[in-house]
């Protein structure tokens, strides 16, 4: 699918929502792209926000994150490091003696009758990190629900990193294309420099192998729950950010005749690497901690943000000097959140130029008036209870809307516009088929569906709302929001279907139903390719193999809209 929107973005020159003139009654695909687009802007300079919270808290003389505050002590047995926890006893005395010290099993036998003479067994004590409760206590201030009366005001800190984010992001954006393109030089390499002096540094510890082990020796049972595949396969969605509509974006800019099957080989095989580079970096480091404390690596290893804000702070608060590796982990995080948004952005300003034309000499203000906006809608996010809102936007705006999309979007393309007519769009813009196109093929109309349609079938038998920490799902009132936020990300589709179908009783031309079938799925004029040329005569581009025919391309000597890409730069 990252090579199916490279080539329609490439080939049409056009970006999520215009690219759609290929299947008129599908547009509301492109619009829906747009709105996810949106909604994962909002919150995901959130996270950008707690990373630069973190930069700038990596300066102090001492690591915030390595002390623990006096009412942290008394109210959640705070402790500064991991400690090496005790050994359960055993009906054994000698081995109790052994032990020296070991910790109560609960069973009043073992722990009284059991131990040796003047020993007594260590009541097992729950304690927490202070880099736990620094971010959840100081940064973020986690509240105990999402009720409005927990939500609280934002968080001052917070606000002013959120603030500085946009700042960063918009003046990276405000020329377009051309400025941002120019700031990717860095934010795209830099990360690999830092990737690798972490796992130089990683790889040096003792019990870094332990890591390794853990990260590349698989569980089989694992792979056989199918909410591994599931996660997997969300994940692949977001690191490739299939169906977000940045790809398609990208892609028009691409000169007509780039190799673009080239590029999203390396593309894909570099995305693999870096996730692969990323894991040795993670778990070197989980794995020297974990032989620190005596414990298991998976017993410190955690997923979401206990990762980038709790154990990894941690681990590398324990490397000198840990200011430097902790500045320049935070600061590689900055640059890849800047990445991501700069191609969220560009994807919903690229959408705005392409349905208001007229807009694109203001594209500046139009910048900075959504960032505004984005800024303004994502205060609630740094409220003590906005944890709890970025949950519901991601789950329900981002994960579970980009399945459906996706499902719908392959069908649109490869069913409805037409498999065969497509590969001959890419032999007609690259001048021949793609290599093993049969395999692609299978893929594109077999494969990807049903595997897509599978996953989504699962979800929705499987669902299961956003819980809290000890497992009780949100109230009724928050899942209701989800609902509302995925329809209204969604509801394009269904609304540009009927409305195409509407239109299609109104025109005059339409008097069966297979020419209501053409009006409403056929290409539209403007269509073809952004070549610079005339378009292709009907019998160069016309396939009856798949999808309805497309009667919709000009004669000979009429005059040919090209899209002036220039202009949205």
């Amino acid at each position: 699918m990252y090579f199916m929107e490279l080539v329609m973005g490439q080939y049409s020159g056009s970006g999520p929502t215009k690219v759609w003139r290929m299947n008129p009654a599908a547009k509301g695909v492109g619009i829906s792209m747009c709105i996810i687009s949106v909604i994962v802007a909002i919150y995901y300079n959130i996270i950008m926000a707690y990373t630069l919270l973190f930069f700038f808290s990596s300066m102090q003389e001492t690591l915030p994150w390595t002390q623990c505050a006096e009412e942290w002590v008394t109210a959640y047995n705070c402790v500064t490091t991991r400690s090496m926890s005790l050994s359960k006893c055993t009906d054994n005395i000698t081995t109790n003696f052994m032990m020296g010290n070991c910790s109560c099993t609960g069973n009043s036998t073992i722990d009284n009758t059991s131990m040796p003479l003047n020993m007594t067994c260590s009541p097992e004590i729950k304690t927490r990190t202070a880099a736990e409760l620094f971010f959840y206590k100081e940064v973020i201030q986690k509240s105990d629900g999402i009720e409005p009366d927990q939500m609280g005001a934002p968080l001052y800190k917070l606000a002013l990193c959120l603030l500085l984010s946009w700042i960063v992001v918009v003046i990276c954006l405000i020329k377009g294309i051309k400025s941002s393109g120019k700031v990717v030089y860095f934010t795209a390499t830099f990360p690999y420099v830092i990737l690798l002096i972490l796992l130089v540094r990683g790889s040096l510890l003792d019990g870094a192998l332990d890591g390794v082990k853990f990260f590349i020796i698989p569980d089989w049972d694992k792979l056989a729950d199918i909410k591994v595949w599931t996660a997997a396969a969300g994940q692949m969605f977001f690191s490739l950010s299939v169906s977000f509509g940045g790809i398609i974006m990208f892609g028009s800019y691409n000169k007509f005749t780039n190799k673009v099957y080239y590029d999203s080989l390396l593309i894909s095989v570099m995305d693999l690497i870096t996730s692969v580079i990323s894991g040795f970096v993670v778990f070197t480091t989980f794995g020297g901690m974990a032989k620190s404390v005596g414990k298991s690596v998976k017993d410190v290893a955690e997923g979401g943000y206990g990762l980038a804000f709790v154990v990894y702070p941690e681990a590398l608060s324990n490397l000198p000097p840990s200011q430097l590796w902790s500045v320049l982990f935070f600061f590689m995080l900055f640059t890849l959140g800047l990445d991501s948004e700069f191609g969220l952005m560009e994807t919903v300003l690229t959408c705005i130029q392409d349905e208001f034309p007229k807009t694109r000499k203001y594209k500046s203000y139009i910048c900075v008036g959504l960032s505004i906006a984005c800024f303004f809608l994502a205060l609630p996010c740094t409220c003590p209870g906005g944890d709890y809102v970025v949950t519901i936007m991601d789950h329900y705006g981002a994960d579970f809307s980009v399945l459906i999309l996706s499902c719908i979007e392959v069908i649109s393309v490869m069913w409805v516009y037409g498999v065969m007519r497509f590969l001959k769009d890419i032999e007609y813009m690259l001048g021949s088929k793609p290599h093993g196109w049969p395999y692609w093929v299978f893929c594109w109309t077999i494969t990807s569906p049903l595997l897509i349609g599978l996953l989504f079938l699962y979800r929705m038998i499987e669902y299961s709302p956003p819980t809290y920490a000890g497992g009780a799902p949100y109230p009724q009132f928050a899942q209701a929001i989800g609902w509302a936020l995925l329809s209204f990300a969604l509801c394009p589709v269904p609304l540009v279907f009927f409305w195409r179908l509407f239109k299609s009783f109104q025109a005059q031309e339409v008097n069966t139903f297979t020419d209501r079938l053409k009006f409403m799925f056929s290409p539209t004029p403007e269509w073809g390719p952004n070549d610079g040329k005339r378009k292709r005569t009907l019998q160069d581009n016309q396939t009856k193999a798949t999808g309805y025919d497309n009667l919709a391309f000009p004669s000979e000597n009429q005059a040919i809209p090209v899209d002036d890409k220039s202009s949205r730069f």
